[in-house]
C-alpha cells in the first residue's frame, strides 16, 4: 500500500475528511491513478499509520477520508547516530538513502580536516534535498517515523556530544587489531546496562571519515572521547561503502539482542 508522509495542516483523526495537498492530490490522481474507495497510508510521524480510503477524484483535487489510526512498524531498539564525514553530494545522498532503509536514527554530518571545501556551505535547497531522500526513503521502506538530520558540525563538536552512556565506534583503515565484531560483543553487556529505561533503545554512535580518510590526530582525539576504533578488514572501503556496511553489521549484531 502506498505510504505518504503529510504536515499537520491535515487532520488525520478517525472519521475526518480532508483535501490532499496538490503536490500529494497530483502523485494519487494523476501517477498512481488512485480509484474511489482504495486506500493509502498517511504519516504524520508519530510513530502511527492512518489508513484513509480516497472518496473523491477529480481535476479540482482529491479527498480522502480517515478510515483507521494504527501503530505502525517499532523502530529499531539500537538507536544508531551516524556522525559522516561529509562527501560530494551523490555518495552522501546514497548514504542518506540507504542508512534510512538500515534503520539510521539520525544523521550527523561532519566536517573533518580531509572534508572537501566547500562542502560545509549547504544552503537551504540542499537541506531540503536531503530531507526529501529521507522522507521518500522512510516511506519505502515502511517506517513511521522520520529519521532526524543534524546540522553540519565540526568533528570536535560532535565527540562533545556524545550521548551519556552510548556505545561510540569509529572505523579508520589504519586500525589492524581491533575488529567491529569483537568491540560489539564485549561492549555489549556494559551497553545493555546503560540503555535508555524509557525508550528501551541502546544507542550507538558510529563515526565515519570522509573521502579521504580520517587524520591520526581526528582518531586520537576520537579515542580520548572514549570512542572505540576498529578495522572493518583488510581491504580499504570507500567511504560510502565503509558507512552502509558498518550500519548493516551493527544492526546484525546488536537488533536482536537488545529487542
Amino acid at each position: 500500500m502506498h505510504r505518504f508522509f503529510v504536515g499537520n495542516e491535515l487532520s488525520l483523526q478517525l472519521g475526518a475528511t480532508n483535501l490532499l495537498p496538490v503536490k500529494l492530490a497530483h502523485q494519487v490522481r494523476d501517477v498512481l491513478h488512485l480509484a474511489l474507495d482504495e486506500q493509502l497510508i498517511l504519516l504524520d510521524n508519530s510513530g502511527e499509520e492512518v489508513l484513509c480510503a480516497v472518496t473523491r477524484s477529480n481535476r479540482t483535487g482529491v479527498e480522502i477520508q480517515v478510515v483507521e489510526r494504527r501503530a505502525g512498524k517499532s523502530e529499531s531498539p539500537v538507536r544508531l547516530i551516524l556522525c559522516q564525514g561529509l562527501l560530494k553530494s551523490a555518495r552522501f545522498e546514497w548514504i542518506l538513502e540507504k542508512g534510512t532503509e538500515l534503520g539510521v536514527a539520525t544523521f550527523a554530518p561532519i566536517l573533518c580536516r580531509r572534508s572537501m571545501a566547500g562542502l560545509e556551505d549547504a544552503g537551504p535547497a540542499k537541506i531540503q534535498r536531503w530531507q526529501r531522500i529521507i522522507q521518500e526513503a522512510t516511506e519505502q521502506c515502511g517506517r513511521s517515523r522520520l529519521p532526524e538530520l543534524l546540522p553540519i558540525r565540526p568533528l570536535m563538536h560532535a565527540l562533545n556530544d556524545l550521548p551519556t552512556g552510548s556505545l561510540a565506534l569509529m572505523s579508520w583503515e589504519e586500525e589492524h587489531s581491533q575488529t567491529l565484531h569483537n568491540v560489539l560483543q564485549s561492549s555489549l553487556p556494559n551497553a545493555n546496562n546503560n540503555r535508555d529505561t524509557k525508550s528501551a533503545s541502546l544507542t550507538v554512535v558510529l563515526f565515519i571519515g570522509p573521502e579521504g580518510g580520517l587524520m591520526p590526530e581526528e582518531v586520537a582525539l576520537a579515542k580520548r572521547h572514549g570512542v572505540h576504533v576498529v578495522t572493518l578488514g583488510t581491504r580499504i572501503l570507500r567511504a560510502e561503502t565503509a558507512a552502509l556496511a558498518t550500519i548493516a553489521n551493527i544492526m546484525y549484531e546488536l537488533e536482536a539482542r537488545v529487542a
